[in-house]
């Protein structure tokens, strides 16, 4: 079921049957998502805490068990989860490894650091920059996993309860059983994005929309069309409307003025969409609600927005014909607005 979909029959059957819903909902895709993980060796990165302490997390496996949480500042369920995760830290102490990981979309060190001084949260945390949401293949907020003593993935899931908890209580407890590994869980590999910035130049590269149209990218080997790239997420505009209205309307602004120019551009547009909390189905309903005329692209694994580094909603990057990367600007910029009309002033057909 689609995000949109829930939302609707939020307005018949009221909000606390309707935030049941979003909870299955969420429940379901970390499940469809961690279906190929459980079993599989965790991922072994090192990340740096906001108070500056590095883990290596190949270090810490097969030590103790390992509690991740994905989560962020504007996601709803991660607020109301957040005391009874500060409560897990504290119940077992140095029996569990917590580590909170923010997602980094549309968060950042200020909005992390300011929640975690108002929630009273104490367990180490990060931001992460994608390399590890890509390799635990997160796909919505909150995402729970659970590594047991061999280091091996135990569980996923989203929603804080009784499977959860008796999930947790296991892996503490050393009862996670390792079972048979497929060869594409043995030599599942985390890697960090090489991440493309302003200034760099583009090898080749082909993105293919959802209609399975291709639109080859020009590269300094083979020059082409300039290119354009609206890095977004279909909740946007309305599930941030609340809880990061900012978010919410320069979404929608970048979305309304990419579209009002692109007609007379000289470029090609593309939007991108991330993948956590969207699917397929739910760029469709996108498609039906906002009527988009440009193309979508779904970065369904989450590999665009780590080679380019985006991690702000929205995030527009220019290419040029000769593959160079010449803008790449989020509203996290002070000068987004005027760096935005610039590009889209000076990309105009002759």
């Amino acid at each position: 079921m689609s995000l949109s979909t829930l939302l609707l029959s939020s307005a018949f059957v009221g909000p606390s049957v309707a935030s049941d819903d979003f909870a299955a909902e969420g429940e379901r895709r970390a499940k469809v998502a961690g279906n190929e993980l459980i079993g599989a060796p965790a991922p072994e990165l090192t990340v740096t805490t906001l108070a500056g302490d590095s883990l290596n997390l190949g270090e810490i496996y097969g030590k103790k068990p390992v509690y991740i949480k994905f989560w962020a500042t504007w996601c709803v369920p991660c607020r109301q989860q957040m005391p009874g995760f500060e409560d897990i830290y504290q119940q077992y102490g140095d029996e569990l490894q917590v580590i909170a990981v923010n997602t980094g979309i549309s968060d950042d060190n200020n909005s992390v650091t300011a929640f975690v001084k108002k929630a009273g949260l104490t367990m180490p945390m990060t931001i992460d920059d994608g390399s590890l949401a890509r390799a635990f293949n997160l796909r919505v907020t909150p995402q729970h996993f659970l590594i047991d003593t061999s280091g091996h993935i135990a569980y996923v899931g989203h929603q804080d309860d009784e499977a959860f908890h008796q999930a947790l209580k296991e892996v503490v407890a050393g009862a996670a059983a390792k079972p048979e590994l497929s060869e594409s869980q043995t030599n599942a590999v985390a890697k960090k994005a090489q991440v493309i910035e302003r200034g760099d130049e583009l090898s080749s590269l082909t993105l293919t929309a959802l209609d399975k149209t291709d639109y080859p990218l020009p590269s300094t080997a083979k020059p082409g069309k300039a290119t354009g790239l609206v890095f977004f997420a279909p909740w946007c505009e309305w599930y941030l409307a609340e809880s990061e209205p900012a978010t919410a309307k320069a979404c929608q602004q970048v979305r309304e003025m990419v579209e009002q120019h692109a007609a007379n551009s000289k470029a090609q547009w593309l939007h991108v969409s991330g993948n956590l909390w969207s699917s397929e189905a739910d760029l469709a309903e996108y498609q039906t609600n906002y009527a988009p005329r440009l193309p979508i692209v779904f970065d369904e694994q989450g590999s665009l927005f780590g080679q380019f580094g985006v991690s702000q909603l929205p995030t527009v990057v220019y290419i040029d014909e000769h593959g160079k990367v010449t803008e790449k600007v989020s509203p996290k910029a002070p000068d987004f607005s005027e760096r935005l009309n610039a590009l889209l002033t000076g990309d105009i057909a002759e």
